[in-house]
Parts: C-alpha cells; structure tokens; sequence
C-alpha cells in the first residue's frame, strides 16, 4: 500500500479530484485550486528534466591522486553548463570500485549556471583505505518538490581516474625497548665483547664471565683481569605482517580488519621516528620474498593501502617467509584483527618459535562489534602470552 501512495500519485489523483468537482460545481475558487496545483505538479515533473539538460562532465586532470581517509580531496572533476537557465540542487553520485566493492560518494552542488563551472571532490570523503578507481558519473534532480528524480549517466570517458586513499594511521605505544640487530651496512655502532677489529671500551672482569675475552696487555698494565668490548655496526629493523581484511570487513571502516590496517601504519610511524627500517609482508602476495626494505613512509602506506584481503594459510605462509628472513636482535610485528580465530594466530605465532627476536603481536579491534570481538582479543592476548610474544590491544578511536 505505501508503494502504491507515492507523492506524485497523490498530487496526480488530487488534481484529478480538483478538476471532477470545478466542472461539477462551477467554482471559481476550485478552479484556482486547480490551476495551482496542476501547475505545481507539472513543474515538479518538467522542472528535474530541464535542469539535466546541457549539463556535462569533463575531466580537469589525469593520473592518480592521494589522500587520506576521511580527508577531503578534489576528484578532478568539472561540471558544466551550456544552456542559459541555471540548474538547482544537482546531486553527483561518482562510483568507485575497488577490489571487488563498489562504493558510492553523493555531493550536492546548489546552484550551477552557465559559464561558472564549480569543481567536484572538494567535499568528497573516502571514508576506507583502498586504490579506486571511478567506473561511473551520474547526475540527479527533484528539484523544486521532490515529485521527479531525473537522473542521467555520463558517458563512459572517465575510466582514467583513480584515488589512492592511505590508511590513517592509529597511535600506537611499542611495548618494548628497541634492538639493535648486526648490520655490515647499518648505522648504528653497538658494542659486543669478543674479537673484531676496532675496540670499543675496556672494563673490569666480572666472575663467571669466559677468560677468552680478557685483553691480557691492557690487564698487564692496570694490574688485573679487564675485558674487551669491540665496536660492531648494526641497525634498527623491523619485519611487519598483516593480516588484511575480506569480505565483509573489506571496505567498512567500522570494522576490525581495517582497524588492523590503521594500527599496521601505526606500527610502521613508530618504527620510522626511531629510524628503523621496515620490510613489509603482504600476506596475500607469494612475492614478497626477498623484497628489500622500504623506508620512505610514503611507500609504505600505499602498501598498506592495496592490502587485498588474505586468509589464514597465507598469514602462516608469510610469518614463515619472516622466519627465514629475521635476524637475530630484529623486532617482528603481527597484526591482526580482534576477530581472528585463536587457532589461526596460534599457527602464525609457532613460525616464530625459538627465533632470536623481539615478537609483538598487535589486535585491533573496531566500532563495529567490538563488545563481541572483544572476549575474543582478550583469548589471542592469552594465547600470545603462552607463546612468550608481548601484545598491543588497541581499540579505535
């Protein structure tokens, strides 16, 4: 019955009620009434039509932008008008698709007139990370009541743009001191006791400690046992893992396994500030092997950007990767939704076993069901404590 009671269905039967009792009654007042809404309701109907006449989009400029999640940016879009009346309250809809999700941004320009071509995406807001891509252009009206809405699709000519939205990064708090791992290459001069080339300091010896490491000149000289640190190069790295969101976590930003994207790029700030560099692991890439580290930011969050989603054999399958790759003294961080099943961070935690590094898991948890995720972060904390492996639990903001 309320499909049937549309508005337009209405004003259509009432100016038909109108005009059966002018003719009946021979009322000027209802002839006015119906002239009015007769009038009205033909206006309401031709009104959205002409308002998409001589309406066009053009494209202001190619390539590929970047932006931030929830970040305003200008789509390159121009609207233009070439007939002489101005058209009102002309909603856009631009559809970007990415990943298999489609997604649909809707902005409403007031007034567009001839000659004055406003720009589109200066109000638009990506409210997820991913690269989309624009498949489709539409303008609609019901401008002036609503009755009629017009819509029109623009042809198929702007296939060349595309939005690299970044994740936000989520603040996040390393929960242990940072090492140093030995680097022939790296920048850092630790000290280590044993033979090497360029000595490092010279301090007394401590009972238990191996005779092989005492200088026997310089104890000759002070008069008693000294040991003898040599300066080593070394570096700050870190190997990061995360496991990237499906269906229908992929896309939403309430959830849990985009939350994780944002702690990864939290993960990876804090990292930088401390100068370290950063491999990335994308679970659901079998390349990534061998892949050297990336250290500009920039990179790394268009990394994280394209994440496609990846499942929990390809989660083990890269842990394991960072287990042939990790040196001792290297920090690894594994980041996961709140979600993940106990066992599926049980088996990507045992690739870590009796590795000689500093290991972090990291769990997300999102707006969306986080009182029900939240029972479950709780078990991966536990799980991870069994396994030695200390853990961040963040929650958005």
């Amino acid at each position: 019955m309320e499909r049937l009671l549309t508005r337009s269905r209405v004003l259509v039967a009432f100016c038909g009620t109108l005009l059966l009792a002018a003719l009946n009654r021979r009322d000027p007042m209802v002839y006015g009434m119906f002239l009015f809404l007769t009038t009205l309701t033909v206006l309401g109907f031709v009104l959205p039509w002409l308002s998409l006449r001589g309406m066009s989009v053009r494209l202001k400029n190619d390539g590929v932008a970047e932006v931030q999640e929830g970040a305003a940016c200008d789509l390159g879009l121009v609207v233009e008008r070439s007939v002489r009346w101005p058209a009102f309250m002309v909603d856009v809809e631009t559809e970007w698709e990415w990943a298999g999700h489609r997604m649909v941004l809707r902005q409403t320009v007031p007034v567009i007139r001839k000659g004055a071509a406003p720009v589109l995406g200066r109000l638009a807001r990506f409210p997820c990370r991913g690269h989309y891509r624009l498949v489709a252009v539409r303008l609609a009206s019901g401008f002036p009541l609503g009755l009629l809405q017009a819509r029109r699709s623009m042809p198929q000519q702007h296939t060349g743009i595309a939005v690299h939205v970044l994740p936000r990064p989520q603040a996040v708090h390393w929960p242990l001191p940072w090492s140093v791992s030995p680097d022939a290459s790296g920048t850092l001069a630790t000290r280590h006791t044993g033979q090497s080339f360029e000595l490092g300091l010279l301090r007394e010896y401590q009972q238990g400690e191996s005779v092989g490491r005492v200088s026997w000149r310089a104890s000759a000289r002070v008069g008693e046992l000294v040991i003898q640190h040599f300066q080593q190069m070394g570096a700050l790295a870190l190997r990061l893992v995360v496991h990237a969101p499906g269906a229908p976590a992929l896309g939403d930003p309430r959830s849990a396994g985009e939350q994780s994207i944002r702690l990864a790029a939290g993960v990876c700030d804090a990292a930088l500030a401390q100068g370290a560099k950063v491999v990335h692991y994308p679970a659901a890439d079998g390349e990534a092997k061998d892949r050297p580290p990336v250290q500009d930011a920039a990179l790394l969050r268009q990394a994280l950007a394209s994440a496609l989603p990846s499942s929990p054999e390809q989660l083990r399958q890269a842990c394991a990767r960072v287990a042939v790759d990790a040196r001792a003294g290297e920090q690894i961080a594994l980041v996961v939704p709140g979600d993940l099943a106990v066992a599926d961070l049980q088996a990507a935690l045992a690739e870590f076993a009796r590795l000689p590094c500093t290991v972090v898991a990291c769990i997300a948890l999102g707006h969306q069901g986080a009182l029900t995720h939240r029972a479950n972060a709780e078990q991966l904390r536990a799980v991870a404590a069994q396994a030695g492996v200390a853990t961040v639990l963040e929650e958005a903001p």
